[in-house]
């Protein structure tokens, strides 16, 4: 009878360890992925700032580190696929050589970078042969959008984002000679963009029909490209290739963000402007930056709109230029995530932008203020008669020019100044 009780306790124990351990891993998971509950679920959702010891700030170059798991490997890591990371040419035809004859799927090959993106069924099916070069491949997002009323008191831009900015004049010739890149959700029909905008898509092999395309996309590009008076962009002359590695649900990876960058480079852009954060530290993505940074190519990426303490990837990156978000009081906005490695804060409030099939969107987030800041560097290097700058001289006149904003020096919030 004792041996029977016993038994019974140690089952409701254990029951009762499995349900604390569930509620706790989901309240971990809650709060470190900081998901808004939506725009029909009442009152707003508090934008708190908490730190993320787990996720450095402009993280060193790492590139033959090896990593244990940590719980950004467990949170943000896809089920069922690896990246593969080769230091030498032969080891890695060696690998493409032999896949066929093992039950790993080759899902996409990177061969700028010696990097490859597997499946598997069963974890069994990686034994043996997996280095310690193999990695999580991250989620990669569009950051949440805010909810509207937030942050009682901010004020938002509407259509006056370019007099704020200082465009008064006429810009429709800015960005002549310039060519920009975006990588995001790929751009859908509107007027302000016309045909100018090349699309390259990683996603799928066809073209997106325009219900298969999320309005992100657009919004972005209209900021830096727009040219109907509406939605008028920086930089309305650019030329703009948008690489489009997210699909309609704004879901992408960082094998994708990864295979973007080393396009953007290779197609011959100069400014690459990425709205989209993850939180999964890659050592792919780290190597696409390497090879942009080696190009002198410049990669601008929004910080995040979590209201953490450490900006997202891969703004949080050394060699990316990271942007946060103010209202048209040039305040800092709560959701805007901040740190050490934020280089710049940019409108980002209800600012005036394109949508799919004509319509036009109160656009909040550092999704917008990263293309405002990628559109400033555009329009310094606009070709004058004179020639055309560099684009790390362009990124140091617009570093010259930021209003001073926040504390004395670099400030967590604003970082050298704002826009």
């Amino acid at each position: 009878m004792r041996s029977l009780k016993n038994k019974l306790y140690l089952g409701i124990a254990t029951f009762v360890a499995l349900i604390l351990g569930f509620w706790l891993v989901r309240d971990i998971v809650a709060t470190v992925r900081g998901k808004s509950q939506g725009a029909d679920s009442g009152a707003a959702r508090p934008y708190l700032q908490f730190d993320r010891p787990n996720l450095p700030s402009k993280a060193p170059w790492r590139h033959n580190s090896r990593r244990a798991p940590g719980i950004d490997e467990i949170l943000f890591g896809l089920p069922g696929e690896r990246i593969i990371r080769f230091d030498g040419e032969k080891d890695y035809r060696d690998f493409l050589n032999r896949i066929g004859n093992t039950k790993l799927r080759l899902l996409g090959r990177l061969d700028g970078l010696r990097a490859v993106r597997v499946g598997f069924d069963n974890r069994e099916d990686l034994d043996g042969l997996l280095d310690d070069e193999s990695a999580p491949n991250f989620r990669v997002s569009i950051p949440d959008l805010p909810q509207v009323g937030a942050q009682p008191g901010a004020i938002g831009f509407g259509r006056t984002t370019l007099e704020w900015l200082g465009i008064t004049s006429d810009n429709s010739g800015w960005g002549e000679g310039v060519r920009i890149a975006m990588l995001d959700t790929g751009v859908g029909q509107h007027e302000t963009l016309g045909t100018r905008v090349r699309q390259i898509d990683l996603v799928s092999s066809s073209q997106p029909s325009s219900a298969e395309v999320h309005g992100h996309g657009t919004a972005v590009a209209a900021l830096m490209v727009g040219r109907d008076g509406i939605s008028q962009g920086i930089v309305p002359a650019a030329n703009l290739l948008s690489i489009r590695i997210a699909d309609e649900n704004g879901s992408s990876n960082s094998f994708l963000l990864a295979e973007g960058i080393v396009r953007a480079v290779d197609e011959g852009s100069q400014i690459i402007n990425i709205s989209m954060a993850s939180y999964g530290d890659s050592l792919l993505v780290q190597d696409a930056v390497a090879y942009a940074t080696e190009k002198q190519v410049l990669i601008v990426a929004s910080a995040g709109n979590e209201g953490y303490t450490v900006p997202a990837y891969p703004a949080a990156y050394e060699n990316v230029i990271a942007v946060g978000a103010v209202d048209a009081a040039g305040q800092h906005l709560d959701f805007s995530n901040t740190g050490d490695s934020i280089d710049v804060a940019a409108p980002g409030f209800e600012v005036l932008a394109a949508w799919p099939g004509g319509q036009y969107t109160s656009f909040t987030g550092t999704s917008a203020a990263a293309p405002l800041v990628a559109g400033a560097l555009g329009a310094a290097l606009t070709e004058t008669q004179s020639g055309q700058l560099l684009p790390l001289q362009a990124q140091a006149i617009l570093e010259s020019n930021l209003n001073a904003s926040g504390a004395p020096g670099h400030d967590p919030f604003y970082g050298g100044g704002t826009l």
